[in-house]
């Protein structure tokens, strides 16, 4: 009894010490490029993560935690698991069950690297056009504070007051009410779709939605190629999956393919259901080959899938910043029309 209240206690203290310490993607992706590389030169897995104690003092006490979940014979997924994202937790539970760990720790360090590097150019897209949207939120406070004030009495004074500017407030604050209500709304009914909906939803999305489908067919792809490059069978997969947390992706994948697969129907049913599955996954499969040829096959495809990925995402930076001139432009032009209206009204009635 006392030592299960111990691992309770210290699960919680872990827990408590794990929101604290998040890993951010730039962290992932140096230590698995190092862990990576520690690999590639002799050192066990444990040995690795003693030395990078060493190098990455910032982070000494997750890696300590790391270490003491491995001396207590945790797998290395499953000591890491509060510290990073669920997508890569259970593509380092398949590779250290029934794949390649180091080759899976040596693309997730890439992977999260090439993340790292289309954020910072993100970053440095978004910089001059936010200094302007900054500028232009100055500007139109002062004009708020200075110059409409002057305006509106100088229209009164040829006008008589009317009640349309309070018909305008309450207008706004009507549709405003009305779109929060359909934001909460909006916001309960995500919450309460599963993760494979959700994903569906994301990859419908116009503009941004085919890099979402490209992220989760290369995420989808690896899996299987790790694991039927380890000579597992589909049905062995479909177990795995399921044995899985039931909001991962991986474990409503695998319910649902186990199901088509024990009803004899074909494989090509799964697209109707995760329509974000490439269909030459479903090509690959349909040939006939041996498992390990096929993961063969499939890990030759993650590596198209990815540079698809990358350029698809590519894409995307590149549009973004004429996106955000257009929105400066037609800003320009609201606050230009907002101050000569009013002047040239009040000049119409003078004349």
């Amino acid at each position: 009894m006392q030592t299960w209240l111990k691992r309770e206690e210290s699960r919680g203290k872990l827990l408590k010490r794990s929101k604290r310490d998040k890993l951010s993607t730039n962290e992932q992706s140096k230590m698995f490029v190092l862990i990576s590389d520690l690999l590639k030169v002799g050192f066990s897995l444990q040995q690795a993560i003693t030395f990078l104690q060493t190098l990455l003092p910032k982070h000494e006490n997750i890696l300590q935690q790391v270490d003491e979940g491995l001396s207590q014979g945790q797998l290395f997924a499953q000591s890491l698991r509060p510290f990073i994202s669920k997508d890569i937790y259970y593509q380092l539970v398949i590779a250290e069950k029934h794949g390649d760990l180091q080759d899976c720790i040596e693309r997730l360090g890439q992977y999260l690297a090439v993340r790292v590097k289309q954020k910072n150019t993100l970053k440095g897209l978004l910089q001059y056009p936010i200094i302007l949207l900054s500028m232009l939120g100055v500007l139109l406070i002062a004009l708020k504070i200075f110059v409409f004030p002057e305006l509106e009495t100088w229209q009164n004074q040829d006008q008589a007051v009317t009640p349309t500017n309070h018909l305008y407030v309450v207008g706004f604050a009507l549709c405003g009410v009305f779109a929060l209500a359909a934001a909460i709304q909006l916001w309960h009914k995500w919450r309460q779709q599963t993760t494979n909906q959700k994903i569906q939803l994301m990859c419908r999305l116009p503009i941004i939605g085919e890099s979402y489908r490209l992220y989760y067919a290369y995420y989808l792809v690896t899996n299987f190629s790790l694991l039927l490059s380890n000579g597992m069978g589909m049905k062995s997969i479909c177990q795995m999956f399921a044995s899985f947390d039931e909001d991962s992706l991986l474990h409503q994948l695998g319910i649902s393919l186990n199901q088509i697969l024990a009803e004899g129907n074909k494989p090509e049913l799964l697209l109707k259901e995760y329509s974000y599955l490439p269909m030459e996954l479903i090509i690959f499969v349909n040939k006939g080959e041996t498992p390990k040829e096929l993961g063969k096959q499939l890990e030759a495809f993650s590596n198209v899938l990815f540079k698809r990925l990358t350029s698809s995402i590519e894409k995307l930076l590149t549009m973004i910043q004429p996106l955000l001139f257009g929105v400066i432009a037609v800003v320009i032009v609201l606050l230009y029309l907002s101050i000569m209206l009013p002047i040239y009204h009040s000049m119409k009635g003078i004349y």
